[in-house]
């Protein structure tokens, strides 16, 4: 029989682990990272888009990935939260948006994605339902005979497109497709379309199971105890977590800078950790090249095992997982 007192002790030390380390991620993030002045940041951040508009877009080489051998898994970034997933039988996109433009704003890098590995795609992640993650006109490149798995309410959002199969996933939730099994776990995210959306709509994670290896897909999240949980679940190997839209300091609530995606790193135990969602959009008040150039530095100075777990991708670039 379980022990049910001593779970539910060893979670409340948990818990308030989390709740400490919280907050010394606060203090040490405090000089970084600026609170709210309306309009100096109003300012800063209308510079930065002027010098978006003015930059335009820099192409991105697209190289078709094939399917590995046995036991590899090949993951290659398309661009912000994007991400190819190609197993020996099955092609997984995550989050995929294609469009050169958001909000008018034209995007730094292209996404890099093989038109031919496109058509073969056979699963489709959405981890919420903001237009930088759910983008409908990207969604309708991608083949109907795709399975698309959403969080819940987001099947609505989706229906006029035409897929074969539509899954809301709830947390805790599997999916089984080929040689791959994926789960649904939290995010601490909203799941609103947009400011005016108030329907309850759900915002996942996912957990991406194939050959004997286990890959989490963060989508968008503030730090938070449930990457202890997914450790203890799940033992993920490779972690793809988001580092920017952080900028001021209140955006942290749902979003990682790259100190926390670094704690958040530690957390999950796992070996491999490639940032995602970062050099394609601006999205927030940080430059669109800091996010990288500090999780590089934290990587160089923190602890001799992050320097070899980051694995930082270019848009377009694919590593092999054996």
């Amino acid at each position: 029989m379980p022990d049910v007192d001593g779970d539910s002790a060893a979670r409340a030390l948990q818990d308030g682990n989390v709740v400490e380390r919280t907050k010394e991620l606060d203090f040490e993030q405090r000089a970084r990272l600026r609170s709210v002045r309306r309009v100096t940041m109003t300012l800063s951040f209308l510079r930065l888009m002027l010098r978006r508009l003015w930059a335009g877009t820099q192409p991105a080489g697209a190289r078709a990935v094939a399917h590995p051998s046995a036991g590899t898994v090949a993951l290659t970034l398309v661009g912000h939260a994007t991400v190819m997933m190609t197993t020996p039988r099955a092609r997984i996109i995550t989050d995929p948006v294609l469009e050169p433009t958001l909000w008018g704003l034209p995007r730094a890098r292209a996404a890099a994605v093989d038109p031919g590995d496109l058509a073969d795609v056979d699963l489709i992640l959405i981890s919420h339902a903001h237009r930088d993650h759910l983008s409908l006109a990207s969604l309708a490149r991608l083949p109907r005979r795709a399975t698309l798995a959403v969080p819940t309410g987001c099947a609505p959002l989706v229906a006029r497109l035409g897929f074969e199969k539509v899954v809301e996933l709830a947390v805790g939730q599997d999916l089984e497709l080929k040689d791959v099994r994926v789960t649904a776990v939290p995010a601490r995210h909203s799941g609103a379309r947009g400011p005016f959306d108030r329907r309850r709509r759900g915002a996942n994670g996912y957990v991406v199971r194939t050959g004997g290896r286990n890959i989490y897909f963060a989508g968008d999240t503030g730090y938070f105890a449930g990457f202890r949980e997914i450790e203890r679940r799940f033992s993920p190997d490779v972690a793809l977590l988001p580092i920017s839209g952080y900028q001021p300091a209140p955006f942290r609530d749902e979003h990682l800078s790259p100190l926390d995606a670094i704690c958040a790193f530690e957390d999950l135990g796992a070996r491999i950790l490639i940032p995602i969602a970062h050099g394609s959009f601006l999205l927030s008040y940080e430059p669109l090249d800091e996010p990288l150039a500090w999780i590089q530095e934290l990587a160089r100075t923190r602890t001799p095992r992050l320097a070899t777990a980051l694995t930082v991708l270019a848009h377009g670039q694919t590593c092999l997982v054996r």
